[in-house]
């Protein structure tokens, strides 16, 4: 089965399920008012009615039926909400395969990496790869994509393929994950305060003299009690004992009320009943990969499962947040202490499991990462994996852009260090792209996923481009100038034992053609001595005499145009040699400037 045809046939199928869920809704609802309309005939009959006693046994019975009501409308609520994410999921996949995904969510802002190429390969915002990979859930798990497409190196790039191989299989665990990040929140809460709890110093102070406070004061609270209405003890006994239960209550509140605040929150906006179940989602799976076996084991690394933990947390935090009743937090609260023991409950599971949580979170991040990953691989199965190689090298057969539907694939061979390809061509025959293509594709190579070409050998090499840039007004920063200081960076990552591939386009096109070309040549010289390989594109013709000469391991390449009357054509394919045309005129001549056709006219 397709990709296509297994996304429409579940999405239709989950269409099917939200209709009956939606009838299903409708009945309990209605139900849930019947039973109510009946109990309040009930009680208006043994009021005015006389009816006989017996007749409480059904108020009570009618009570026990509209929270059973209640709870079975809760879980086809439950229902109808997984129902809809499943929706979501198939629809998303459906318009990657639709060329209609720059449409979905994307980042807006490109995270802080440190990388020369984020922004020169559209990896982040929108239309970028990002947009189209992002099938992520959580804040997690989008941080750790884009930390797979700009951090990833050659280093374990083989253990991500066989992982990504594993979960594009899985799609049916792919959609169980998706719908269960999906219930974490649509703004993809961020766990960080939970986080900052669970790693935190103990903020409870006098930690055993409020424990033994916690846990006897209560007993003794309950020993008067009962003494008092069984045996007649003294009130002014109970008096005073509920006078030092309620004092201890208002000094322990400010100890303990800032963490249960944040618990709450945590709770709240983390959803660690959401987590729990995606863990238990990893848990269930017998993965193939070595890379995902090893995630999984994290998930017992404290010696219990990280569900189990992640379940009695929750449970300790839901009876914290009784607190939260007004009634329950001023008459039955302070008589039991109810906030002092569960924060300490709480301060020694923190201190059992609490260092464990961030893996545990980033073991659903990694893994909703590389599901992302796994969609593009199930969505394009006509994509390979890269080869990679122990060496620098950069061979491509067939090779395009993941961002372009249709996208006609070019060959090009980067031997290795000292190499290089100048590329030349007229405006929009696609320079830019080729090399955008380029690092796109190393890109996904890192990250484990495929790439966009029929083959790639790649060996380890370190990104470094100059594409993209811009002045600044603020900083009384020329282009010309942001340019060099790009160019300048390019070449302080060209130093050994790093095997740059550099990704220069139209370069140094803000000066006169003649320091241009001393320019560019002084740049590729240098990248080439040091052991760099790349691409740099250019309009500059002049620079077509650096493959020529002696010793040079630069080759000339090209794209061009077709004209056939007024027309203008491009079939972007790549060839060898320099450009022997141009068009700048003639697009000049068709957006309705006149200029002379002829470059020798004056």
């Amino acid at each position: 089965m397709s990709a296509r045809q297994h996304y429409e046939q579940a999405l239709a199928k989950q269409r099917h399920r939200i209709q009956r869920l939606e009838r299903r809704s409708r009945l309990l609802a209605a139900m849930r008012l019947l039973v109510v309309a009946f109990a309040i005939a009930v009680l208006a009959g043994l009021v005015w009615w006389d009816l006989p006693p017996a007749a409480w046994s059904v108020v009570v019975l009618s009570v026990v039926a509209f929270a059973a009501l209640v709870i079975v409308h809760a879980r086809v609520h439950r229902a109808k909400d997984s129902a809809l994410a499943a929706v979501r999921f198939h629809e998303r996949g459906l318009a990657r395969l639709d060329g209609r995904w720059t449409e979905l969510p994307h980042t807006t802002e490109q995270p802080p990496s440190g990388q020369l190429f984020a922004g020169d390969l559209d990896l982040f915002g929108a239309a970028s790869l990002c947009q189209l990979l992002d099938a992520t859930e959580t804040r997690f798990g989008q941080e750790r994509l884009a930390s797979l497409l700009t951090e990833s190196t050659a280093e374990g790039a083989l253990e991500r393929q066989e992982a990504v191989r594993d979960l594009a299989a899985r799609v049916d665990f792919r959609e169980e994950l998706s719908v269960l990040g999906a219930l974490v929140g649509q703004d993809r809460p961020d766990p960080r305060a939970l986080l900052a709890w669970a790693e935190g110093a103990t903020p409870v102070q006098g930690g055993r003299l409020l424990r033994m406070i916690g846990r006897v004061l209560p007993l003794v609270f309950a020993s008067m009690l009962l003494s008092t209405l069984v045996f007649g003890a003294p009130r002014a006994v109970l008096g005073g004992v509920l006078v030092v239960a309620i004092g201890a209550d208002l000094w322990t509140r400010k100890r303990v009320g800032a963490i249960a605040s944040l618990l709450g929150s945590a709770s709240a906006e983390g959803n660690l009943a959401r987590y729990s179940e995606m863990l238990a989602a990893i848990e269930r799976v017998a993965f193939d990969a070595p890379l995902l076996r090893d995630l999984a084991t994290h998930l017992s690394a404290s010696g219990t499962r990280a569900t189990r933990e992640l379940a009695r947390l929750e449970r300790l935090v839901g009876f914290l947040e009784a607190r939260n009743n007004e009634g329950f937090r001023l008459f039955l609260g302070p008589l039991l202490l109810w906030d002092l023991n569960f924060v300490l409950a709480l301060e020694t599971w923190r201190s059992r499991v609490g260092l464990q949580v961030r893996r545990w979170l980033q073991v659903v991040a990694e893994v909703e990462a590389l599901a992302s990953l796994a969609a593009f691989a199930f969505e394009r199965p006509q994509c390979p994996y890269a080869e990679l190689v122990s060496e620098p090298r950069f061979e491509a057969q067939g090779l395009s852009h993941p961002l372009l539907a249709g996208a006609v694939g070019n060959d090009l061979v980067l031997e290795g260090p000292g190499h290089a390809l100048l590329v030349t061509g007229s405006n929009m025959s696609g320079k830019s792209t080729l090399l955008r293509a380029v690092g796109t594709n190393v890109v996904l190579a890192y990250a484990g996923a495929p790439v966009c070409a029929t083959r790639l050998v790649l060996g380890p090499v370190v990104l470094a481009t100059s594409m993209r840039v811009s002045d600044s007004l603020a900083r009384g920063i020329s282009h010309f100038l942001a340019e060099v200081q790009r160019l300048r960076e390019v070449l302080d990552c060209a130093k050994p034992p790093a095997a740059v591939l550099f990704l220069l386009d139209e370069i140094l096109h803000g000066t006169n053609s003649r320091e241009r070309i001393i320019g560019a040549k002084a740049i590729l010289r240098t990248l080439l001595g040091r052991g760099a390989m790349g691409l740099v594109s250019t309009h500059d013709l002049g620079l077509g005499d650096f493959a020529s000469e002696p010793n040079s391991r630069v080759k000339n390449v090209h794209f061009q145009e077709q004209i056939e009357g007024e027309t203008m054509t491009f079939d972007f394919r790549l060839r060898e040699g320099l450009v022997h045309s141009s068009n700048a005129l003639r697009l000049m001549k068709l957006v309705g400037i006149e200029v002379p056709l002829d470059p020798d006219a004056q």
